[in-house]
């Protein structure tokens, strides 16, 4: 990869707020409790909290909440669109309470 797309992927990246980004997938997940990554950036973009439906919004966020433990993986979905499986999450108790916090 070049310089200059290093340099504007860290730039975009640096500008999410992460943890404003965490908090909506928990509180989406919280209201509804077994979501495909798909299915909560969807979300994201109905509550306007994201501009248009990118799963790019989710994912990163479901991985680090994932390894934080504020979630985790219930199962498997097949995705119609894709006719691939996606991973299931749903928010763990301690998800629950730090949208408390």
């Amino acid at each position: 990869m070049n310089s200059t797309t290093l340099e504007t992927r860290r730039e975009a990246n640096e500008k999410v707020d992460k943890l404003k980004r965490e908090i909506q997938v928990l509180s989406i997940l919280n209201e509804y409790p077994e979501l495909t990554a798909k299915q909560i950036a969807r979300y994201m973009a109905y509550r306007g909290y994201t501009k248009d439906i990118d799963y790019n919004h989710a994912r990163p966020r479901l991985t680090k909440l994932l390894e934080d433990r504020y979630v985790c993986i219930v199962g498997k979905e097949l995705d119609r669109e894709t006719n691939c499986k996606e991973v299931v999450y749903q928010i763990t108790q301690k998800g629950i309470e730090r949208l408390k916090e």
